[in-house]
């Protein structure tokens, strides 16, 4: 059959850079939950029509990010604390999944890339800076599900995480940032050693625990911060 032409490739449609953009606003906060999104001005601030806006607020709505009703305004989603174990222990499956086939497919040069960034995490503890802490703990989980390589994995892990992330942040605005009560602790050590060794089970378990201590943790915190109000 006759081959079309092809269109000169672009890096990012406006649709996607929509996308982007108000999920990234949603997700660190510049959209607050519940706020209201108007197409137009969307449209101007990013700099494209409305009919990329359009669809990506249909893909948000889709991943649970925006709330869209038919006959009303459409508004950023609101946080639902009382279901936090819902993102996590779905991640938990996930990322122990991702960590045990990781561990079988790990080499020397991505182990290498993956303590780096290890280390580097280690210097964000320094800065006592909850943010920046868990964008470099995020990083170090993204570099285990490259190397899992299994593209689903990666997609409903950042899809969730996008939640979780979006949860964390609005429980660090309620504490100050050396609050005693809020000490981010990881398993990392021990799933490097997990992977170094190409212990599947291990590093599977190892992951799984993190993601679970984590939501034990933040559950803590939230009971903490409900009996102070």
């Amino acid at each position: 059959m006759p081959i079309p032409s092809s269109k000169p490739f672009q890096k990012q449609t406006a649709k996607d850079k929509a996308y982007e953009q108000i999920k990234d606003w949603i997700v660190n906060g510049t959209l607050m939950p519940e706020e209201k999104l108007a197409e137009v001005e969307l449209a101007q601030s990013i700099v494209v029509s409305r009919t990329p806006i359009r669809e990506a607020l249909l893909r948000l709505n889709e991943e649970g990010l925006v709330v869209i009703a038919a006959g009303k305004i459409t508004r950023v989603a609101p946080i639902d604390a009382d279901n936090i174990a819902d993102l996590f222990e779905p991640m938990a499956v996930i990322e122990g999944l991702a960590a045990n086939q990781a561990a079988s497919r790990i080499d020397e040069a991505s182990f290498k890339k993956l303590a780096n960034l290890e280390k580097k995490y280690r210097v964000s503890l320094n800065s006592n800076k909850l943010t920046t802490i868990l964008k470099a703990d995020r990083v170090f989980h993204q570099q285990i599900l490259a190397i899992a390589d299994n593209d689903y994995e990666t997609k409903f892990s950042n899809q969730l995480y996008n939640h979780i992330y979006r949860y964390e942040l609005s429980m660090i605005k309620l504490l100050d940032a050396d609050h005693q009560n809020f000490k981010i602790t990881t398993n990392h050590e021990a799933l490097l050693k997990a992977l170094a060794e190409q212990n599947s089970v291990k590093a599977s378990a190892t992951m799984t625990k993190d993601w679970l201590s984590t939501l034990k943790k933040v559950v803590s915190i939230q009971e903490l911060t409900e009996a102070s109000e």
